[in-house]
């Protein structure tokens, strides 16, 4: 009995040292061709070596716990493909046509603008405060003109673009409404979102074209192929560029709302009219009082601003006048004279 158990199959050590040792052999072999630079050899050997695994897998050379321990990893390497196949198909392809796996990936970008029109009467002390909050929030002043004399009420004003965190735009608003009487205000906001998810996809879809074209230039054999390949590389690079650079202006946008503030120094601020006839009146009638009160100021400013011209020419008025009254006077003394000589005579 004892000899009969000799001769039998093989145990279960021997057809696992027997299936490890062929494997091996066969790597042997495929790193062997792979030295002498034959891509043919090296995938005929891989899957020769495969083959075999596989063979010896299905015909239970390997245990039972072993066995089932390669089903589910073959299952999860299975798997895990699936859902990288799944994932690349729901989004979207070169030609742009999007999936539902990368829409809802994608947060919404908002672009945000808001156009001020404001007047004060602390027109320095206010722009700088701009200035400072501004810088405080961390954002910056993208542009800013400040000029002299407006008019008669407005007398400076100054023109700023402000760049503002998008997080901190609705309080940085209302800071700057409590500081300053604003005469118009006004808000936009525009929904990139689908542009900017656009052009992200294909990006992707040039990136995977790019990796294409270097790994046909690793198997390119004419230089023919290699320059028409390199040109192509180039053309891939530029498109990628190009929608990197609109990319950054968009993340900039999105990032930075942006503030076109006007602001105005007058002397007394504009009132709001209000809605009952009572309160029109009121308003009405304190503008029409402020405006005279502005009128007679602006005569007497111009009137007092005008004394170094207005003294010089009274005074040559004065003269004129008085030389030509000695004018007349001595015409008329001499005409008096002429009548008396004549009745003389007579």
């Amino acid at each position: 009995m004892r000899g009969k158990k000799k001769t039998g199959k093989p145990s279960d050590l021997g057809r696992r040292l027997l299936c490890v040792l062929l494997a091996g052999s066969m790597l042997a072999v495929s790193m062997g061709v792979i030295g002498c630079g034959s891509s043919t050899g090296v995938k005929t050997s891989a899957n020769q070596t495969f083959d075999i695994v596989r063979d010896s897998v299905d015909s239970g050379a390997w245990s039972g716990g072993q066995e089932a321990s390669s089903t589910e990893n073959a299952v999860e390497a299975d798997g895990t493909a699936t859902e990288g196949t799944q994932a690349q198909d729901t989004g979207a392809d070169a030609n742009g046509v999007y999936g539902e796996g990368i829409a809802a990936d994608v947060s919404q970008k908002l672009i945000k603008t808001v156009n001020m029109t404001a007047e004060t009467t602390e027109f320095d002390a206010l722009v700088a405060d701009v200035r400072a909050k501004t810088e405080s929030t961390g954002g910056y002043v993208e542009n800013s003109d400040i000029g002299g004399s407006y008019g008669t009420d407005q007398t400076r004003y100054a023109y700023l673009v402000l760049r503002i965190p998008a997080e901190q735009l609705d309080d940085f608003v209302n800071g700057l409404k409590d500081t300053s009487n604003v005469r118009s205000f006004g808000e936009s906001t525009e929904d990139v979102t689908l542009q900017y998810t656009d052009m992200d996809t294909h990006i992707k879809a040039l990136r995977e074209e790019l990796d294409a074209l270097f790994s046909m230039m690793e198997q390119a054999d004419s230089m023919k192929d290699i320059l028409s390949i390199q040109s192509q590389i180039t053309d891939v690079r530029y498109e990628i560029e190009s929608y990197e650079s609109q990319l950054r202006v968009y993340d900039n946008q999105i990032n930075y709302s942006t503030i076109y503030l006007d602001l105005y120094e007058v002397n007394r601020e504009s009132l709001a009219a209000g809605k009952t006839f009572g309160d029109r009146v009121h308003s009405r009638f304190n503008d029409n009082l402020y405006r005279m009160g502005q009128g007679f100021q602006d005569f007497l400013v111009g009137l007092l601003g005008g004394l170094p011209i207005l003294i010089p020419v009274v005074v040559i008025c004065v003269v004129i006048v008085i030389v030509v009254r000695k004018i007349l006077h001595k015409r008329k003394h001499r005409k008096a004279e002429n009548k008396e000589s004549d009745s003389e005579k007579a």
